[in-house]
């Protein structure tokens, strides 16, 4: 369905539409007594339905003036409907609404000024600090998380929000640290490292990917706490917020013994800078460095670890690489196959009934005759008997998650639109949705088959498991960058 300005949802009426992405829409609304909240609608079902409603029974215990205020969740078999407070306009009412975010400002503004930037960083510190108290983590604290409701800093998107050391890999490229980036769950530390690139982007008002390079315009009038906590946060690990905000007093934080690890940036290099010769040293360094470099426009405070800058951009290219090499796989199967000009392939694909994997499940290992698993099959009488080894490898095979069902509706949307838009070519090389269909009617037959032999013959195994692997990706593509990323990222 597709929402437009002056519908009513949640009681509230729908204004402008403020952000649209693959997570769904977020609107600025009007509630039931004038007031304007931020209704987020997301499909469920689809791809972050559940890592949301994860994110907000996680969420729900937290109450803090720096934490968005979830004020309503409404859940459909459709879709989710989010509502919460709504950033102030940035621009003050003068024309269309602006949400004012730390994003909007650094586009409008530039960069924000060191007096700015420590507001903000109090506000935004006190509510990490809630969160760490409930055994939580952010993982996604960047410039568009953070906006501004009644004036106040303010911490938004619980989406990603997770029990520490519980969470997988996930966050935004040049925010994640170096020790999430290693593959271990999050912890307290790594909010404060993204916390750091914010304080970054918000000094120089250049990208994350930018980082550590400075414009060489950029004054010498500098808060040399701010730089003390950018420097200190990106390159040792900080355990709670009253160690950053000791970093913001320009007191020395030390790690816990047995907490220190390895990052990207040589820190006995910058004990010599920041060190024995105190603030004006650690100024004429940064001058020296921007008159070398002026030419260039962008000058290195700091060295840089090769390495880890490498798998930083290695992990912001991952997901193009993912679905290209997906799609480039299934175009080989589909070609192989002799499906992409076999017409006759598409009213199948049309009329195809899904089945969930229980059922399938249960037709494996209590079903009689074949084919078992064709939906005009019926359902078979189950039967006292001992399951064989086949049927049981076959079963582990659809077992829980790694069988993810379909979205049903989401289903019958597609095969609805292509009944006139019928072109086999165009359905298997543009509609995930409608790939992920084929392929279960490639998988179903294929363990009829192996049912009705008793074994796999030749290299069916291999097979299977590689077009259960394709189906999953595109059903779960979270899951399928991870694997991805697991074989190729080194």
């Amino acid at each position: 369905m597709e929402y437009r300005s002056g519908d009513i949802l949640c009681s509230c009426r729908l204004l402008q539409k403020c952000g649209e992405g693959s997570y769904g829409e977020v609107w600025l609304a009007s509630d039931a007594v004038g007031g304007k909240v931020a209704v987020k609608i997301i499909r469920n079902g689809g791809r972050y339905s559940g890592r949301e409603l994860a994110g907000l029974r996680n969420y729900k215990n937290c109450n803090h003036p720096n934490l968005l205020k979830i004020r309503h969740v409404e859940i459909t078999p459709e879709y989710i409907f989010c509502t919460m407070d709504a950033a102030d306009d940035l621009n003050k009412g003068e024309g269309e609404y602006c949400p004012d975010t730390l994003a909007e400002r650094l586009n409008k503004f530039g960069r924000l000024d060191c007096e700015e930037i420590n507001a903000m960083l109090t506000g935004l510190l006190s509510g990490v600090e809630e969160l760490h108290k409930q055994g939580l983590v952010h993982r996604d604290i960047k410039p568009d998380n953070i906006l501004w409701v009644n004036g106040r800093p303010t911490l938004a998107d619980v989406g990603l929000i997770a029990f520490e050391g519980a969470g997988s890999l996930v966050g935004s490229p040049g925010f994640l640290s170096p020790r999430v980036l290693a593959g271990n769950p999050a912890e307290a530390s790594d909010d404060f490292y993204a916390l750091g690139k914010v304080i970054y982007c918000a000094l120089t008002g250049l990208a994350v990917g930018e980082y550590p390079g400075i414009p060489a315009d950029m004054t010498l009038s500098i808060d040399v706490n701010l730089n003390k906590a950018l420097l200190k946060s990106c390159s040792e690990p900080i355990h709670s917020a009253a160690e950053f905000r000791e970093l913001l007093k320009g007191k020395k934080v030390s790690s816990p013994p047995g907490k220190q690890h390895r990052h990207p940036f040589p820190l006995k290099k910058m004990g010599v800078i920041l060190g024995g010769a105190g603030i004006l040293g650690m100024l004429g360094y940064l001058f020296i460095q921007q008159q070398k470099m002026a030419a260039k426009h962008i000058v290195q405070p700091v060295p840089v670890d090769a390495e880890a800058e490498r798998k930083l951009a290695r992990l912001q290219s991952l997901d193009r690489d993912f679905q290209k090499d997906l799609q480039k796989n299934l175009q080989s199967f589909f070609r192989q196959s002799g499906w992409l000009d076999n017409d006759k392939i598409l009213p199948i694909l049309l009329n195809y009934e899904i089945m969930d994997a229980s059922v399938m499940r249960e037709l494996i290992l209590s079903g009689s005759g074949n084919p078992r698993l064709q939906p005009s099959a019926g359902a078979y009488r189950k039967t006292v008997r001992i399951s064989t080894s086949l049927e049981i490898k076959l079963y582990g095979m659809l077992h829980g998650a790694l069988y993810p069902d379909f979205d049903r509706n989401r289903v019958r949307e597609r095969q609805r639109y292509w009944q006139s838009h019928g072109d086999i070519k165009a359905v298997l090389t543009t509609d995930t949705v409608m790939q992920a269909v084929a392929l279960d009617a490639v998988i179903r037959n294929g363990i009829n088959k192996v049912l009705e032999f008793g074994s796999f013959r030749d290299n069916e195994e291999a097979e299977l498991k590689k077009l259960l692997d394709m189906r999953h990706a595109l059903l779960d593509p979270e899951w399928g960058k991870l694997q991805y990323m697991s074989k190729n990222f080194h």
